[in-house]
């Protein structure tokens, strides 16, 4: 079954789930969650997400991995009494956007236009075409990033410290070393 490329978008500034759990979800490797779902109809289990940031600050992709159940529908996060869909998701990535390197949203933007990569609804389905782009250069930032990924890591376990910085699940940190 073909698996569609869900692009999840996220405001920390308007939205209940802010920077800081975010960043929380990252220490405390929360990876699963669910998120609002706008094209409902397209959007199935074992879909591929990513999670674009927009709003203020660096504004990117902070997060990737999988949709984890079809959409259901749910309270509106945001009070106006909208009706709402869930899926949720387990993440295989994540990054702080204040202190590591992001896919930038400008990137996204030169080598996928037409797309509204500042804002709109979440939970959109990128079109095949597109979604093949997307994937390419989300490969290519891995690789480009992966000695820092790694550097990083093994800081953050040399001192002890708390991560709030960076989440890759084994089998993505295994395939990305690999490259």
């Amino acid at each position: 079954m073909k698996k569609n490329c869900v692009i999840l978008k996220w405001n920390p500034a308007i939205s209940s789930y802010n920077m800081s759990r975010f960043l929380q979800a990252i220490e405390w490797e929360e990876s699963s969650s669910d998120w609002s779902i706008a094209q409902y109809d397209r959007v199935k289990a074992g879909d591929q997400f990513f999670m674009l940031k927009v709003g203020l600050g660096m504004c990117g992709i902070v997060a990737s991995g999988t949709i984890t159940s079809n959409p259901s529908p749910g309270e509106d996060w945001s009070g106006r009494g909208r009706k709402v869909y869930y899926s949720d998701y387990d993440c295989d990535f994540m990054v702080n956007p204040e202190t590591l390197p992001i896919l930038e949203s400008s990137v996204l933007e030169d080598n996928i236009p037409g797309f509204d990569w500042h804002g709109g609804h979440s939970g959109v389905v990128l079109e095949d075409e597109l979604a093949a782009v997307l994937k390419r250069l989300f490969d290519k930032y891995l690789r480009d990033n992966a000695a820092i990924f790694a550097d990083r890591l093994a800081l953050i376990e040399k001192r002890s410290m708390d991560n709030d910085q960076l989440y890759i699940d084994e089998e993505l940190l295994t395939e990305i070393q690999g490259r």
